[in-house]
């Protein structure tokens, strides 16, 4: 069985995406659970960590009422914004909901030539984060990672998911300044990282591109903090649901045994983001 950690579900109309075109027909589209139930009893997963696609605590609304309607989704990781005036009370009023499991912010708002108002904002957002034991998601690029890393080391305790491996150039196969950031990362016990999005970043099924990333973060994580992710629907740019399933599966190294097979296929999200 498998706990996706990592699926997004819109409607376009609802307006606040920014970064959906309607040129792109694939995406443009609404994207609810019914068109994703098939696939996850096909592939044998049994519960989903929706992640915010708008940043905005109307789309986190919006997704937790979505979670009230399909059980399957476990949990909703919002996008709240940390420079926003009202970001302490809207993470409290949504703590009240049992399956509102932390806030994916974007690496942009770490970096050092933020002013120092941000600076001091951000820093509350975490502090807010790690004080009500909830999960911080990053969506976050290599040349980022040093300044995440800055704001981590300050907060030992607050659970980080480095979000689609930190985007690599997987096609260009570069590894700096990927590598130095994931291993600074992998320095803090409480920052794990999703096996998600790969198919996306290689442009479809191609596990040799991937493969000198991926094993890069098994030494580096271990078995206790890599967590499947499907970054559905965004990957069907590059391949249906199956597909990602099975890129997944062939980038896991080979000697793992059944339980630490289980723990990144849905144990560590369980784990991570406290669903049951």
């Amino acid at each position: 069985m498998y706990v996706d950690s990592h699926v997004h579900f819109w409607m376009p109309e609802r307006g606040d995406y920014g970064w959906l075109n309607p040129e792109n027909d694939l995406l443009y589209q609404d994207y609810l659970p019914e068109r994703l139930l098939p696939a996850l009893h096909a592939r044998g997963v049994d519960s989903l960590i929706v992640v915010q696609a708008a940043p905005t605590a109307e789309e986190t609304a919006f997704l937790l009422e979505l979670a009230k309607t399909w059980p399957v989704i476990s949990g909703v990781s919002g996008g709240l914004d940390p420079f926003g005036e009202r970001f302490s009370e809207q993470l409290e009023s949504f703590r009240s909901d049992p399956r509102f499991v932390g806030v994916r912010i974007n690496g942009s708002a770490f970096r050092r030539d933020r002013p120092s108002a941000d600076r001091g904002r951000l820093q509350s957002a975490l502090d807010s984060l790690d004080q009500a034991g909830l999960t911080l998601d990053l969506l976050v690029q290599p040349d980022d990672l040093g300044a995440v890393a800055a704001y981590l080391e300050e907060r030992p305790t607050l659970q980080a998911v480095v979000n689609h491996l930190s985007s690599p150039a997987v096609r260009a196969r570069q590894m700096e300044p990927w590598r130095t950031g994931m291993e600074r990362l992998a320095r803090l016990p409480n920052v794990a990282v999703k096996l998600s999005g790969m198919i996306t970043m290689a442009g479809g099924s191609t596990p040799e591109l991937l493969r000198p990333y991926v094993d890069r973060l098994f030494p580096a994580f271990g078995c206790e903090r890599l967590l499947f992710g499907s970054d559905w629907p965004v990957a069907l740019q590059a391949g249906g649901y199956g597909d990602v399933v099975d890129l997944f599966e062939a980038l896991l190294p080979e000697g793992l045994d059944p339980e630490e097979k289980e723990k990144i296929r849905a144990g560590n999200a369980r784990r991570i983001y406290g669903i049951d």
